[in-house]
This record gives structure tokens, C-alpha cells and sequence, in this order.
């Protein structure tokens, strides 16, 4: 239950931040490579101070700019959406 409560407080504080990642894109708005789970958790962490796993993000790496939405499992009871925003650098 307290994993659960732990879990709660970490959606609720991340579910209305957007987080922001930088990618070197081309001029169409795809990038060059993508942007992976583990850049994700990385710019929580700077973003934030929240510590995440990366195995706890669901979903494909994103590959274009924009605004996107991924989903984070942090307790069978706990999924969030995290929107990040992928801007070029």
C-alpha cells in the first residue's frame, strides 16, 4: 500500500509538467535517431528531481519533434501519462 501511495504522489506531481527534450532533427521535423526511454528518465531527473527506471516507460522510442505522450507504470496499480515535448537543439 505505501508503494502504491509512493507511486500516486509521483503521477500526481508529474501528470501537469511537460517535460522537454532536446534532438537534432532534420528540416521535415523527423530526427536523426530518436528519443529513447532512457533520455526520458534523464530529463525527469534534471527536470524534476523524480528518479524513474526506464523500464517503467511504455511505448515506442518517439522519432519526430513535437508534443508526445508516453506511459509510465510505476506500480501494477499506477499509470500515468508523461507528455514530453521534443524540440530540436
Amino acid at each position: 500500500a505505501s508503494a502504491r501511495d509512493a507511486a500516486r504522489t509521483i503521477a500526481s506531481a508529474l501528470v501537469p509538467k511537460v517535460i522537454t527534450v532536446t534532438a537534432k532533427a532534420g528540416t521535415e521535423g523527423r530526427l536523426f535517431g530518436s528519443v529513447t526511454h532512457a533520455d526520458i528518465v534523464d530529463a525527469v531527473k534534471d527536470q524534476t528531481g523524480i528518479e524513474l527506471d526506464r523500464r517503467q516507460i511504455d511505448g515506442d522510442p518517439i522519432k519526430s519533434l513535437g508534443q508526445h505522450s508516453v506511459t509510465a507504470s510505476l506500480h501494477a496499480d499506477v499509470s500515468f501519462p508523461i507528455t514530453v515535448e521534443v524540440v530540436p537543439t
